[in-house]
């Protein structure tokens, strides 16, 4: 048989093919039968039906098998198991809405014939995707954020307003409902919703979404709870946008008609636009993207200079967005004081900022730690304000603040070995390899390059070398942006140096060096509550050793003179064995 078909120039698998697609040829001719659209697999909610439809590319489980198709919406199924036929009618509203009108289920006759048993006011039913899971999509509501009044029937309660709010998820949209006392049946309640999908049957447009609860997230809410369909429709002009929106009462798209007859009706409008009122100025957002000192949260700017994102760079956490509202004190590319609203994830408010320009690319940007819903209360905050250190990703080498050569004489990593020593014993090159791993370093050059740019730290079996980025000084403090010459290009590490001179009453008491520098690096960010030379990632205490050009002088006559000396003492030894 194989000899026969290898001289017919075919092999075994294309007869296998040519015969099953044969049988499936007599099969469907026999029994007839046809396939769904492929977008249509998965399963799906329908509002009153137990569980979920599940529809694959021949089935309507608990409907029927596809047995026949016309115009790509009328289906005739075939049911095994009471062995009758239906007319389904669908239509694909979205690709996660289903409608469908349907027959009862009858004996065999044509689809025609059977599919004209459906009247015109024939139940419709919806069915909205659950999986695959659907993915939101933008809420058609803004710009956000809106003042509402609302009905369910006994009158509009428009007084004290409701506040429709946007989330940073454009699929979502945080509903404030007020209760009114002069109308019954409202209550203060807040809901958010979600956006699944939107389509539009001549001038009308519709929405299906689910609601929860945001006061009551642990509740247990069932599809029937959550699912509603909308009709909406938005009139606008050059200052104000307007939505008139009616909501379903269940879990299906019946009994809505138009935007001002449902089971709740609504009235947005839009009641500030953020993006109107001020705008980040120039000296800020000529870099549109800044990142905070350990590169862990970027800061960018977006909409016309007027919106700030900040997003966490591996995306474990939700992004938070900043609208420019009003700017209250500027003094020209070095401070700007505002008042920005602030949203994240459904929570927002606004919040007080400030922005100061420091040497090189750096930015610093002091925060409120509260959020406010008037915007006059926001930098009326005493309270807790933190800071924040923005770099960007193409610092430029500056001079160096602080320049000579240093001892030193106290850091936080020897205290840390000592700590340890009382309590674990070691020997000499034990304590040695520890004192290179910890970076116990013994001195330091600060500006002694030729372009006075970089900070070696070093001692007897490791150096550090920082490349000076950016400093500038505060009540008494010196600050400083510096990073590590050697380090990954994938996650640079940018440190702040804070450091402070004082004087050491005991060396000055017994004529010894009275000056004392400082110095503590953190990898987060500038603090104002790190103390130098005691706190940080790392903290040293140093001494001075003269200028740069003065101790390579020293240096220099030193190497000049070692030469000699050891000459000297040879002599001095041949003269004393010759005795």
């Amino acid at each position: 048989m194989s000899a026969i078909l290898r001289g017919l120039g075919v092999t075994l698998a294309d007869v296998i093919v040519h015969v099953t697609l044969l049988l499936s040829f007599a099969v469907c001719s026999t029994y007839g039968g046809c396939t769904f659209p492929e977008g249509w697999t998965g399963s799906w909610f329908q509002s009153g039906f137990p569980g979920l439809i599940a529809i694959n590319s021949t089935h309507i489980f608990s409907k029927g098998e596809c047995s026949e198709t016309e115009s790509y919406d009328k289906f005739l199924l075939y049911d095994r198991s009471d062995d009758c036929y239906r007319c389904m009618v669908i239509h694909e509203k979205h690709r996660y809405v289903l409608q469908y009108k349907e027959t009862y289920c009858s004996p065999k006759d044509s689809l025609a014939s059977i599919c004209e048993s459906i009247s015109g006011d024939a139940p419709l039913y919806s069915m909205f995707r659950k999986e695959p899971r659907p993915e939101p999509q933008p809420c058609p509501f803004h710009p956000a954020p809106f003042t509402f009044t609302y009905s369910r029937g006994s009158g509009d309660c428009a007084n004290p307003p409701s506040r429709a709010e946007a989330c940073t998820d454009d699929s979502r949209l945080l509903l404030r409902y007020m209760a009114c006392p002069d109308v019954p049946g409202t209550e203060s309640n807040v809901e958010e919703l979600v956006c699944l999908a939107t389509w539009k049957e001549g001038s009308t447009r519709y929405l299906v979404g689910q609601i929860s609860q945001v006061q009551r997230r642990n509740s247990i809410a069932s599809d029937e709870d959550t699912y509603r369909c909308f009709i909406y429709k938005g009139q606008h002009n050059d200052k104000w946008m307007t939505y008139n929106i009616a909501q379903s009462g269940d879990a299906t798209c019946n009994g809505l008609s138009s935007p001002i007859d449902g089971s709740r009706t609504m009235k947005l409008t839009n009641s500030d636009d953020e993006h109107n009122r001020c705008h980040f100025p120039a000296w800020i957002v000529e870099h549109h993207k800044w990142f905070s000192l350990d590169h862990t949260h970027q800061y960018h700017f977006t909409t016309k200079n007027a919106t700030l994102k900040i997003m966490n760079v591996d995306g474990s956490e939700e992004e938070k967005r900043l609208v420019c509202h009003s700017i209250l004190e500027q003094k020209e590319k070095k401070y700007i004081k505002l008042v920005a609203h602030v949203t994240k994830g459904c929570e927002s408010g606004h919040v007080c900022l400030s922005f100061h320009r420091r040497e090189g690319n750096v930015l610093e940007l002091r925060s409120g730690t509260s959020l406010w819903d008037a915007a006059t209360d926001a930098c009326a905050d005493t309270g807790d304000h933190h800071y924040i250190t923005l770099i960007t990703t193409t610092l430029t080498p500056m001079r160096c603040p602080i320049v000579g050569r240093y001892t030193i004489v106290d850091s936080l990593a020897d205290r840390r070995r000592r700590r340890q020593q009382l309590t674990i014993e070691s020997g000499e090159s034990g304590a040695a390899a520890a004192e290179c791993v910890a970076g116990d370093y013994t001195r330091a050059e600060l500006g002694c390059g030729n372009s006075q740019d970089t900070i070696e730290f070093q001692s007897d079996c490791a150096t550090t070398v920082y490349t000076c980025y950016g400093s500038w000084s505060e009540g008494g403090t010196g600050f400083l942006i510096a990073a590590p010459v050697a380090r990954a290009s994938s996650h640079p590490r940018t440190f702040c140096f804070m450091y402070t001179y004082h004087t050491n009453n005991d060396t000055a008491a017994a004529g010894g060096a009275a000056r004392i520098l400082s110095l503590s690096a953190v990898a987060a960010r500038c603090s104002r509550t790190v103390r130098p030379g005691r706190d940080g990632d790392k903290a040293y205490n140093l001494t001075s050793n003269g200028t740069c050009e003065q101790s390579s002088k020293y240096n220099s006559y030193a190497a000049r003179a070692a030469p000699a000396a050891i000459l000297l003492t040879s002599l001095a030894a041949w003269a004393l064995l010759a005795r």
